[in-house]
């Protein structure tokens, strides 16, 4: 057996030790290393005459074309019949040993193949174990020679096992033994830690970590030590995440959606990729997508239903890009009124109409920058035109203006519906959405990603407790197999809600967040959506609101005999407003005229 391999048969040995079965370790030269006291009892001999004899002297007749057989052999021996069986142990890196099993009646055979169950399942479950938690493991002899490290440990480092076997640490990681954790923990014989490490690793990478030092003792000396460490990166991460939405939450910044028109730099309030969070493949998808984005300077447009972070994408995108400096400068379409939104966005010249100043638009303001067109289906036609010309001229002109601006603006825009549905609805023109559409992204709802579920409420429980001031530390399985079952319509945002909702329930000093704090009113906060399972169509809802003003107009326009005056005085509205709406109709109240 190789050398480099004596703490894994000092560990093995401790292993064997308390079973009942009588076993022992021999190498591929028969030569005995290790037995319990079992097996010295069954062949009544002192376990320290076995040590380092060869097992053909020991019990005659078993000779090496038996190692690794699968047969039993009986002979007599001090007037007892034993049973002695051999299985192959060890590989390329530990070298080849076998494992002797020995019992002394034929009718043990039965509980023999058990116990031999039984330890090669927990051989294979330690490697399994080691192979699959998080944290790294490295086990060095009393040398501080490496004798094994675990999967995760090897991927920090970006080293090969077959590589490291045998060679000291300091020779590995290239540091002064002196300093060695591991070399302390073997010479004072005692646990060391918990400590914080730097070193580089094998790919150039700085890596950062907290260990803790195990002495591996065999019959009161030390043998060798175990290392466990934690790579910090992912906590840290983790930690900035929570801070980063403690300081949002505090500042009431993480719930300004509703902002009609931000004017402020990228610097006051932006999200990163950071912020985005989620595990799935379709959401990192998405900010693989938007991180290659970042890197260009063409247009981009963003599908995504409500509450899915269309903002949190636009912003990271800025944030990342070469126009970072600049400011970002986001606008609501949805929510200017139409005779507001062309001097909002191209700016005005003074007395273009009554109370107008000199004043930039947004296209001047993000100068340099980026603009972000939120919901842009909702712009007016006619405005979109203008929208066009201003994005293929690179100039625009303000509403009353007659100089013409040369302007430096990247475009993010989004839309809330599918977009070739919103082009077949003639509500986007589809010239401006190839223009905008240079860089297509699609943010994936909530219900197609319910793994993320899990990590969204942990991130928004730690939120909702620094700013409730409560002291939740556990979060009941039911919660989330309950939220799990529904397909939120609103996405993260209304998920967030009904977290802040179930909180605002939970007593200050209850630690789980269970289920009897859920909301009263679940079904009608989850929306007709999650209850019946139908999505809505927001395209049939703005047509069937079409559809009912233009009867309505009809029906005035024909009491009043096509009388503009009359007509808007029923409706309570202006004549310039009648006639504005009549013609974005297609009406035509002369058609009506007694």
């Amino acid at each position: 057996m190789l050398k480099n391999s004596s703490l894994i048969k000092d560990v093995f040995g401790a292993f064997i030790s308390d079973i009942h079965q009588g076993l022992a370790v021999i190498d591929s030269a028969g030569i005995l290393e290790i037995c319990n006291s079992s097996f010295a009892e069954i062949l009544q001999v002192d376990q320290v005459f076995l040590m380092n004899r060869k097992i053909s002297e020991i019990i005659p007749g078993f000779q090496e074309p038996c190692f690794g057989s699968n047969t039993f052999i009986k002979q007599p021996y001090n007037s007892k019949n034993i049973c002695l069986k051999t299985l192959p142990m060890g590989n390329e890196i530990t070298g080849t040993f076998f494992l002797v099993i020995i019992s002394e009646d034929e009718d043990e055979d039965e509980d023999e193949d058990q116990d031999m169950e039984k330890t090669l399942f927990l051989d294979e479950a330690y490697r399994t174990i080691l192979d699959n938690i998080d944290e790294g493991v490295m086990i060095v002899d009393s040398r501080n020679r490496i004798v094994y490290c675990n999967r995760v440990q090897l991927e920090f480092d970006g080293l090969k096992l077959e590589n490291i076997i045998g060679r000291h640490t300091a020779e590995v990681y290239n540091f002064d033994p002196e300093d060695s954790t591991l070399g302390k923990c073997l010479k004072k014989e005692e646990f060391f830690g918990t400590y914080v490490q730097y070193y580089c690793s094998n790919y150039g990478k700085h890596v950062r970590v907290t260990g803790n030092n195990f002495p591996v003792k065999q019959r009161e000396r030390t043998t060798g030590a175990v290392a466990v460490y934690r790579n910090l990166q992912e906590s840290e991460e983790m930690v900035d995440k929570i801070i980063d939405l403690q300081k949002r939450l505090e500042l009431e910044q993480s719930d300004l959606l509703s902002v009609l028109v931000s004017g402020s730099s990228a610097k006051e309030r932006s999200f990163s990729f950071d912020d985005i969070l989620g595990d799935s493949v379709r959401i990192r998808d998405s900010v693989s997508w938007a991180r290659g984005a970042a890197k260009s300077d063409s247009p981009v447009f963003i599908y995504g239903e409500t509450g899915t972070g269309k903002e949190m994408f636009a912003q990271s995108i800025h944030g990342s890009s070469s126009r970072c400096l600049k400011p970002m400068v986001s606008i609501n379409c949805a929510a200017i009124p139409e005779t507001l939104l062309e001097g909002i966005i191209f700016g005005t010249v003074k007395g273009v109409f009554t109370g107008a100043i000199d004043r930039k638009g947004l296209f001047e303001e993000a100068d340099g920058g980026t603009l972000f067109l939120d919901e842009i289906n909702s712009m007016p036609l006619g405005l979109q035109s203008k929208l066009l010309r201003a994005l293929e001229e690179r100039k625009i002109r303000r509403l009353g203006g007659k100089n013409e601006i040369p302007v430096d603006v990247r475009i993010i825009s989004t839309c809330n519906i599918e977009p070739l549905e919103v082009i077949r609805q003639n509500l986007l023109r589809s010239d401006l959405y190839y223009r905008l559409a240079v860089i297509n992204l699609e943010i994936p709802p909530l219900r197609t990603r319910k793994e993320d579920i899990n990590l969204l409420v942990r991130i928004f429980v730690k939120g909702f407790n620094v700013k409730m001031k409560k002291n939740i530390c556990e979060i009941s399985p039911d919660i989330f197999a309950l939220l799990e079952s529904h397909d939120w319509p609103g996405n993260v945002r209304q998920l967030k809600h009904w977290i802040e909702a179930a909180m605002n329930m939970v007593p200050e000093d209850e630690p789980v967040f269970s289920i009897k704090y859920t909301p009263r009113n679940f079904n009608s906060f989850m929306g007709t959506m999650s209850i019946i399972n139908e999505k809505i169509n927001q395209l049939e809802v703005f047509t069937e609101i079409k559809e009912q003003e233009c009867a309505r107009l009809i029906n005035a326009l024909k009491r009043h005999g096509g009388n503009i005056t009359k007509a808007a005085n029923e409706l309570s509205i202006s004549r310039q407003v009648l006639y504005y709406r009549i013609r974005k109709m297609g009406i035509k109240h002369k058609n009506y005229k007694l």
